[in-house]
């Protein structure tokens, strides 16, 4: 498939799908084959926009969009529609932000410049994979298979997404009625879980979802810690809720991620369709689809309320990337941290610095923390690849 048109099709959706262009139909086309490729990189070359010239190209017209939109919004302001802003401006505007830009920017695709990671010449780690364990109610457990990416639990039974059954052996058992079931998901694993509603449920790494095997009371309720993206089977008369920290999630059928990690600063409810109602205490919110709410879980702070949130980069991660847009280098190393099971050490204070970028998350991390390279701004040292005698780590320095 390397040399088809098949292939060369997927590469040019790819590069309108980082581009954010990408339609609807094109969008379903894409995941189609990419939920039938999950062990497959793309590589997207040079000739599908990764050129630095299309890049300041694209950047500038996003820019000029925006501010074609301001001005109308300015000149609604006034009579007689007296404000404009001149092309000179435009492009100084653009320029400054092309410049700033310049130090924090990476992308997937195929570079010429030489990064300096050291230490990954002998080894590296590979990503994440297909991995989580079942554990019951009354102890007993069972390790999901990696060859497979979805259990269905049914009112009596585990079977995965080929047909077969989840559990062989002396660990083929019925299921009883109601009993609790938690799915965990270590360092560098992934699964999805369809519960017996039909609800499906994608779970990040180091992240566990606790559940009952049917929901049998007036509502369906779940407990999780770590990450998960919803997908909520629609019944009014059973409504869905979801545990996480310190609230609550409230829905009736509807798409929404969940990042309640407990290390992290803050859990993010961002919602894609339908509508939720966070309960924090007394304190509840509705959302509306493009809106994420954020909840201190140090401080149990009132709920914030962010709009216009990018969807898509909140759920990168289920699609197969890793996606930042200003975010700092110690969220992503949290991120990579998770991902790929090591430990991330600062021998400079760098934790604030902002990147930008989108690289698949089935590289291995040296492919990844080259891309970080790139930008000039962080450089790493890996060490203890092999992982004998002690953990794995990636150094972060200038």
């Amino acid at each position: 498939m390397e040399h088809s048109e098949e292939l060369q099709r997927y590469r040019y959706l790819a590069s309108k799908w980082l581009d954010h262009s990408i339609t609807e139909d094109e969008l379903r086309e894409f995941n189609d084959w990419y939920n039938t490729n999950l062990e497959t990189p793309l590589n997207i070359p040079s000739s599908f926009a990764a050129t630095e010239q299309v890049l300041e190209a694209r950047i500038l017209q996003k820019l000029n969009d925006t501010l074609e939109v301001n001005a109308i919004t300015e000149d609604s302001k006034y009579k007689n529609g007296s404000i404009k802003i001149g092309w000179p401006i435009r492009i100084a505007i653009a320029a400054s932000i092309l410049i700033a830009l310049g130090t924090g920017l990476w992308f997937y695709q195929s570079q010429t410049i030489a990064p300096q990671l050291q230490g990954v010449t002998h080894t590296d780690i590979s990503p994440g994979k297909n991995t989580a364990m079942l554990t019951f109610s009354n102890g007993a457990v069972i390790q999901l298979s990696d060859k497979r990416k979805a259990v269905f639990v049914t009112h009596n039974k585990l079977t995965y997404n080929d047909g077969s059954v989840a559990g062989l052996g002396s660990q083929d058992r019925n299921i009883a009625a109601g009993e609790l079931i938690t799915a965990v998901t270590p360092k560098g694993g992934t699964y999805q879980v369809i519960l017996s509603d039909g609800t499906r449920v994608w779970l990040n790494a180091d992240s566990k979802l606790s559940f009952p095997s049917q929901f049998t009371s007036n509502k369906r309720e779940v407990s999780l810690s770590g990450e998960a993206y919803f997908e909520v089977a629609k019944n009014k008369a059973k409504p869905f809720v979801v545990n996480y920290g310190r609230a609550e999630v409230e829905v009736l059928g509807t798409h929404f991620n969940i990042m309640a990690y407990k290390d992290e600063t803050a859990s993010k409810v961002t919602l894609l369709e339908g509508a939720v109602k966070i309960n924090n205490g007394a304190e509840k919110v509705v959302l509306k689809p493009g809106q994420q709410a954020e909840i201190s879980e140090r401080t149990g702070q009132a709920i914030i309320l962010n709009n216009e949130i990018d969807t898509e980069q909140a759920v990168a991660w289920k699609d197969g990337y890793f996606m930042f847009a200003n975010e700092p280098v110690e969220s992503i190393m949290r991120k990579i941290e998770r991902w790929y099971d090591v430990s991330i050490v600062y021998q400079d204070n760098l934790q604030d610095k902002a990147l930008w970028g989108t690289v698949s998350r089935y590289k291995n991390v040296s492919e990844v923390l080259k891309r970080l390279e790139l930008t000039g701004v962080v450089r790493f040292k890996m060490d203890n690849l092999n992982g004998k005698g002690k953990e794995r780590r990636i150094i972060v320095m200038k």
